[in-house]
């Protein structure tokens, strides 16, 4: 079990370099980068599968949200320096909290986004992506839309739920993306996709009950109006803590969608046949497991989106990427045509070992 707490003991050494100054921000983001990309080339694989029906790994999903909300709350605190800001107001009577009223500079603020970004998006949206499985009215499923409105991104959990599980690795899914297509053309399509998918889902879902879709029946606006209230104790902070925030949620959002990009690139199914192992990049590298508490394994949860992250198969026979996620993320977002040249590689096998006489002709009309 205790592999699993490595999410929430990240979060907490993030939370203890907030307190120690501004400057450990990088320290934070390169050290814990260079801990998983070196992790996962030396570490192997975890293919280590749990079958109990109990619920003793919940905490250490449950502990992200108010982690991240200690996390938030910090974010705040950066306008302790400024007098003009309510925090300062509120709090500079405080000696503890006087610890905050440090001189920042730009390049600090830099390292500050990068890595709350990196967990906001890393851990709080992959538990919320975890949790957004279980039933409708569970308290996992309450603390996935808390985890969502961190990011401002409610859509994306009802467009992952109801569209992507039912149109991947097809031209209809905007989260699976297509063979040579650009990570930044396909933020942008992806983006655009999850949205009016996200919108047409709920105006028929309350039509359906003969709501109107402007009403807080919306579960995007019940996720925005959640937003908005993080947003506002980030907004007693000021200026500065605003800026952070809204950076590490633009930095969050595209970690996103580059996951999403990597998960499907250039795989395709035919519409209406069954999703497969073998329609998803599969990863079974130790830290990343460990830390995204198993959405490494995609071709399982694809395979049955139902199971919790325990019980997930590590299906090693599946389509395997050759580096862990975070090694991947980096190699295409700065050096893309590394990228590029791995996958020609790697869809070359899958289109020799993997894909059907059917999904053969249907990349040649593609191409």
């Amino acid at each position: 079990m205790l592999k699993y707490s490595l999410a929430p003991l990240v979060l907490i050494i993030l939370i203890i370099c907030d307190w120690m100054g501004p400057q450990f921000a990088w320290i934070f983001f390169i050290g814990f980068s260079l801990f998983i990309v070196i992790g996962d080339t030396l570490a192997g694989n975890d293919t280590q599968q749990y079958q109990e029906d109990g619920n003793r790994f919940n905490p250490f999903l449950y502990l992200v949200l108010p982690l991240l909300f200690l996390k938030i709350f910090n974010i705040s605190l950066l306008g302790m320096g400024n007098p003009d800001s309510w925090i300062h107001s509120l709090l500079s009577g405080a000696s503890f909290f006087n610890i905050w009223i440090r001189p920042t500079t730009h390049f600090d603020l830099i390292g500050m986004i990068l890595s709350s970004g990196l967990l906001i998006g890393g851990i709080g949206t992959v538990v919320g992506h975890e949790l957004v499985h279980r039933k409708r009215r569970s308290t996992g499923f309450k603390i996935s839309n808390w985890l969502l409105a961190l990011t401002w991104d409610p859509a994306f959990g009802i467009e992952h739920v109801h569209g992507h599980h039912k149109y991947v690795a097809t031209y209809q899914d905007p989260e699976s993306a297509r063979r040579g297509e650009s990570v930044y053309h396909f933020i942008a399509r992806s983006t655009w996709g999850t949205l009016r998918n996200a919108w047409k889902w709920e105006k028929e879902r309350l039509a359906g009950k003969g709501l109107s879709p402007f009403s807080i029946h919306n579960q995007m606006f019940q996720v925005y109006a959640r937003s908005a209230l993080i947003t506002g104790v980030v907004a007693l902070g000021g200026s500065i803590s605003l800026i952070v925030y809204f950076g590490s949620v633009i930095w969050a959002k595209i970690l996103l969608e580059t996951v999403n990009y990597l998960e499907h690139y250039g795989l395709v199914r035919l519409p209406g046949t069954a999703i497969e192992p073998r329609h998803s990049w599969n990863s079974n590298h130790r830290i990343s497991s460990y830390l995204l508490f198993n959405l490494t394994r995609h071709s399982a949860h694809h395979e049955k989106s139902n199971l919790p992250f325990w019980k997930m198969n590590p299906y090693s026979e599946a389509p395997m990427l050759p580096y862990g996620y975070l090694t991947m993320v980096y190699f295409i977002l700065l050096i893309p045509w590394v990228y590029r040249q791995i996958m020609i590689r790697e869809l070359k096998d899958w289109d020799d070992r993997f894909a059907s006489r059917e999904e053969l002709e249907l990349l040649s009309q593609y191409q």
